[in-house]
Parts: C-alpha cells; structure tokens; sequence
C-alpha cells in the first residue's frame, strides 16, 4: 500500500467524503500540436489544461476524489484510455512566489509581502519552501492554499498536493507504468499460436500408437 497523506491535508469539501485537487502530470510523447490527440484528451478530462515545459507537455485539471494519489490515478487512466502512446512522467510539486499569490487572491504583491513577514492580516503564514534567482522565496501552493482557506480569505477551488501526496502521487504513476509494460500485446499472439500449434501436431498420431501397445 502507498503512504497517504495525513488527514491534516486532505481538506473535505462540505457536504461531502471527497476532495477537489489540483492535478498537474508531465508528459513525454504527448505533442500538444497534434489536434486529434488532444481533442480526444480533452473529451476523456474535459477541464484539462496543456502547456509545453522544457520538450515535456504538462497536463493540469482539477478532479474530485477520496484522495490525492485516486485523482492523479483518475487523470492517467482516463489519458491511458484514449491514447497510449503518451507516457506520464511525474507530477509536479506546485510552487508560489509573491507575484502568484498576489494575483490568485487579487491583491496587491505588497499585501501579499506583509502578510509573509507577519505585518498584515491574521499571521502565522507559512514558511517559504525555498529561494530561487535572485533570492525570491516560494512557498508550496499546498500551504498557502491552506493557510487562505483557513483564514477566510477567498481563493479558486481545488487544492495542489503537498510534498507528501506528489512523493506518493509519482510512486503511483511509477507502479501503473510498471504494470502496462508487463502486460503482453497482440503483436505477441501470433507467434505464440505458431509454436503451439507445432508442438501440438508433431507428436499425436505417435503418442497414439505407443498408447495402443500397452
């Protein structure tokens, strides 16, 4: 069994078991300019998103289940369903810098800035993750989306998964990627006829007459 998350970080939606989460899978072999292919994508996840990253296409949309690693299952499989060829990588940790969150939540970045020193709104944000560049601190989207759903403060739906739900979410597309290839393909079936059907007619009407000897 896969380690989930604590349910700490598994939000409910109200009224019901399920979560909304933000789902975000890097692909190789998926060619967004490929229509045909991407119009069968979008029938099978129809609120998915496609964007090219570094010769990858990552494919994002928000689903509903009983948990992080169920939606990004959810997601490869309806893909797998109608194409394939196209071969899921990873999912992606979601990263926020001040910029993001300023415009998710529509304030201003200095808003934003105040509320990450502790100066401006209820306090106790979360910790920055990491500093990229020129010393610009992001935070996982994971966090802040908690700390704004648990401060009242208005924010899209959907919640990305936390370091610990895309570690668990990846060894699940690792596992589903272990099991398609293990699986044998038509291309094998005619072979194997031909080798049963020669060990099967060589040795009857022999095996017969050392039976009537006995």
């Amino acid at each position: 069994m896969l380690s989930l998350a604590s349910r700490e970080e598994r939000p409910a939606l109200k009224g019901g078991s399920m979560s909304t989460y933000q789902i975000s899978v890097s692909y190789d072999r998926l060619d967004i300019e490929d229509l045909d292919r991407m119009e069968l994508i979008a029938a099978a996840v129809p609120d998915a998103s496609f964007c090219a990253v570094d010769g990858q296409t990552r494919v994002e949309a928000t689903l509903s289940a009983d948990s992080a690693v169920e939606a990004v299952e959810s997601l490869v499989n309806r893909i797998r369903s109608v194409d394939n060829l196209a071969e899921p990588l990873r999912h992606e940790l979601s990263l926020m810098a001040v910029p993001d969150i300023a415009v998710m939540v529509g304030v201003n970045r200095e808003t934003v800035r105040l509320w990450t020193i502790g100066k401006r709104g209820p306090g106790k944000f979360p910790s920055a993750l990491d500093s990229v560049g020129d010393r610009v601190r992001v935070w996982a989207a994971h966090d802040v989306y908690r700390w704004l759903v648990d401060n009242s403060i208005p924010c899209p739906s959907g919640y990305p998964l936390s370091p610990h739900e895309v570690t668990d979410a990846n060894r699940a597309i690792q596992r589903m990627r272990h099991c398609w290839s293990n699986k044998p393909t038509l291309a094998m079936v005619p072979e194997w006829t031909m080798v049963r059907h020669e060990e099967a007619t060589v040795p009857v009407i022999r095996g017969t007459q050392d039976a009537a000897r006995c």
